[in-house]
Protein backbone atom coordinates (compact mmCIF):
# COMPACT_ATOMS: atom_id res chain seq x y z
CA UNK A 1 0.00 0.00 0.00
CA UNK A 2 1.40 3.67 -1.26
CA UNK A 3 1.24 6.26 1.20
CA UNK A 4 -1.18 9.09 0.38
CA UNK A 5 1.89 11.79 0.60
CA UNK A 6 4.14 9.50 -1.41
CA UNK A 7 1.84 9.27 -3.88
CA UNK A 8 0.71 12.61 -3.84
CA UNK A 9 4.74 13.37 -4.45
CA UNK A 10 4.82 10.96 -7.49
CA UNK A 11 2.08 13.21 -9.72
CA UNK A 12 1.00 9.88 -10.41
CA UNK A 13 -2.79 10.41 -10.53
CA UNK A 14 -3.59 6.48 -10.68
CA UNK A 15 -1.43 6.04 -7.89
CA UNK A 16 -3.23 9.03 -5.61
CA UNK A 17 -6.16 7.17 -6.09
CA UNK A 18 -5.16 4.54 -5.45
CA UNK A 19 -3.90 5.77 -1.88
CA UNK A 20 -6.86 8.02 -1.55
CA UNK A 21 -9.16 4.67 -1.94
CA UNK A 22 -7.18 2.80 0.82
CA UNK A 23 -7.05 5.60 3.07
CA UNK A 24 -10.95 6.63 2.60
CA UNK A 25 -11.37 2.46 2.86
CA UNK A 26 -9.40 2.38 6.45
CA UNK A 27 -11.13 5.56 7.69
CA UNK A 28 -14.66 4.28 6.87
CA UNK A 29 -13.79 0.60 9.24
CA UNK A 30 -12.68 3.04 11.82
CA UNK A 31 -15.30 5.31 11.33
CA UNK A 32 -18.17 5.94 14.24
CA UNK A 33 -19.94 9.23 12.98
CA UNK A 34 -22.78 8.32 10.39
CA UNK A 35 -22.46 11.59 8.92
CA UNK A 36 -18.88 10.76 7.80
CA UNK A 37 -19.16 7.56 7.27
CA UNK A 38 -21.91 8.20 4.75
CA UNK A 39 -19.49 11.39 3.17
CA UNK A 40 -16.64 8.83 3.42
CA UNK A 41 -18.52 6.37 1.30
CA UNK A 42 -19.86 8.44 -1.33
CA UNK A 43 -15.95 9.91 -1.79
CA UNK A 44 -14.35 6.52 -2.07
CA UNK A 45 -17.15 5.12 -5.06
CA UNK A 46 -16.74 8.33 -6.49
CA UNK A 47 -12.67 7.57 -6.66
CA UNK A 48 -13.41 3.83 -7.47
CA UNK A 49 -15.06 4.47 -10.33
CA UNK A 50 -12.37 6.95 -11.34
CA UNK A 51 -9.68 4.31 -11.33
CA UNK A 52 -11.36 2.50 -12.58
CA UNK A 53 -12.07 4.55 -15.17
CA UNK A 54 -7.86 5.34 -15.90
CA UNK A 55 -7.64 1.40 -15.74
CA UNK A 56 -10.06 0.98 -18.66
CA UNK A 57 -8.26 3.66 -20.53
CA UNK A 58 -4.73 1.44 -20.09
CA UNK A 59 -6.93 -1.72 -21.29
CA UNK A 60 -7.91 -0.03 -24.56
CA UNK A 61 -4.70 1.86 -24.89
CA UNK A 62 -2.71 -1.71 -24.49
CA UNK A 63 -5.59 -3.79 -26.93
CA UNK A 64 -4.50 -0.86 -29.27
CA UNK A 65 -0.73 -1.27 -29.08
CA UNK A 66 -1.05 -5.16 -29.37
CA UNK A 67 -3.49 -5.05 -32.69
CA UNK A 68 -1.12 -2.49 -34.19
CA UNK A 69 1.94 -4.85 -33.65
CA UNK A 70 -0.02 -7.93 -35.54
CA UNK A 71 0.39 -8.73 -38.71
CA UNK A 72 -2.43 -7.55 -41.16
CA UNK A 73 -2.77 -11.19 -41.84
CA UNK A 74 -3.40 -11.55 -38.09
CA UNK A 75 -5.95 -8.50 -38.08
CA UNK A 76 -8.07 -10.14 -41.16
CA UNK A 77 -8.21 -13.49 -39.30
CA UNK A 78 -9.20 -12.46 -35.89
CA UNK A 79 -11.75 -9.80 -37.68
CA UNK A 80 -13.29 -13.52 -39.66
CA UNK A 81 -13.23 -15.06 -36.36
CA UNK A 82 -15.21 -12.16 -34.80
CA UNK A 83 -17.75 -12.56 -37.29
Amino acid sequence: MTNLVDAAKSGNKKEILIAMRDKLAETIQNCDSGRDMASNTKRLMEVVNEIETIEAKEAEEAEKKKAHKQSKFDRLKKKNEDR
